[in-house]
């Protein structure tokens, strides 16, 4: 496979950069039986020449549900390791083993690289992963001092909603605190708008996480915070569906508002990609973390949409749009020379 030749290089970064591990401190490279294991063992040799003491564990696929009851020997790796990067999204970090060690400072790095190893190698490899933190950190501030919100498209997405005094969260694929759960490639940008702010109507393009790629455009309407109606053909009657079938009230309430910064990313039908598109928004309904400070509540259940290209208008001005950021605010270029 033609990204094996590079599985090696992007370990590297990954591992030197995102994880930068203390010398001698334990690290875990975690996968499943159903992961790319050369990825897996090129991780471990890039954990090993940064001086980690690291170990790889390669445990079975979890059934449904179950990646968050570790067994033992699993629960003690966890809570005794200062980092863990995985290669498999299960679930297994909402697991309690998880919670303690993250109490306990434990550093956490995920990703999910299956069916898009080339979009992942070059959002690592090809990108100024400094520029795009640095134009993170940017969005965030702007974001925190911006009172109205106005996100609108030409088939008809306009909605508007109070940022203020709300924080934004900067998920920088990068680990650089105790206790951190992130993941990686990076980044996203993810603040809640005040919840009874929130009025106009979304209509998804891009993709969502019940159909996957989105091929003809749904409308939904909100009023307070809240979804009131879905206008579409199969695709929206297929999320009318699935939000009836969580029967939990909160799964229709918006609970967070996210921006991607990766220009390596594209609109695939897989949110890992989708979601950090540059200047693509990920609409967040359901469950919200509550890092977040909203005030939507606990839900089972949790859904993303993505609108592709919006223009996003903060206080009046145009942050980003048609696929790009607003430069006389001082966004600046991410890409850097491909490396394959």
């Amino acid at each position: 496979m033609l990204t094996n030749l590079y599985w090696g290089k992007f370990a590297d970064v990954a591992i030197r950069k995102l994880v930068n591990p203390e010398e001698g401190k334990p690290l875990i490279v975690l996968a499943d039986t159903t992961n790319d294991l050369q990825l897996a063992e090129s991780l471990l040799a890039a954990a090993e020449n940064a001086g980690a003491d690291a170990q790889l564990i390669i445990k079975p696929r979890s059934a449904p549900g179950m990646a968050t009851k570790p067994g033992p020997i699993l629960s003690n790796a966890f809570k005794s390791a200062k980092y863990i990067v995985s290669i498999c999204d299960d679930g297994f970090d909402a697991s309690q083993a998880i919670q303690e060690a993250i109490s306990n400072g434990t550093r956490i790095l995920i990703t999910k690289v299956d069916g898009i190893e080339k979009y992942i190698l070059r959002a690592i490899l090809d990108v100024d992963i400094d520029t795009m933190i640095e134009n993170a950190n940017l969005c965030a501030k702007l974001w925190e001092s911006t009172k109205i919100c106005k996100v609108t498209c030409p088939n008809g997405t306009d909605i508007s909603f109070n940022l203020s005094p709300r924080k934004s969260i900067v998920g920088d694929g990068a680990l650089s605190r105790d206790g951190e759960i992130d993941f990686f490639p990076g980044a996203q940008v993810n603040i809640a708008p005040v919840e009874e702010t929130i009025n106009g109507t979304v209509v998804v393009d891009g993709s969502d996480n019940v159909n996957g790629l989105v091929l003809t455009p749904y409308k939904m309407t909100l009023k307070k915070g809240v979804i009131t109606k879905i206008e579409g053909d199969s695709e929206g009657n297929k999320i009318k569906d699935w939000l009836e079938a969580c029967n939990q009230e909160n799964i229709y309430h918006l609970c967070h508002f996210t921006i991607g910064l990766n220009p390596e990313a594209g609109i695939s039908g897989n949110l890992v990609e989708d979601e950090r598109k540059v200047a693509a928004v990920d609409f967040g309904f359901g469950y919200q973390s509550s890092d977040l400070g909203g005030t939507v509540g606990p839900c089972d259940y949790h859904m993303d949409v993505v609108i592709s290209s919006p223009s996003i208008f903060l206080d009046g001005k145009e942050m980003s749009g048609r696929g790009k950021f607003n430069s006389k605010m001082g966004f600046k270029n991410m890409v850097k020379p491909r490396s394959h």
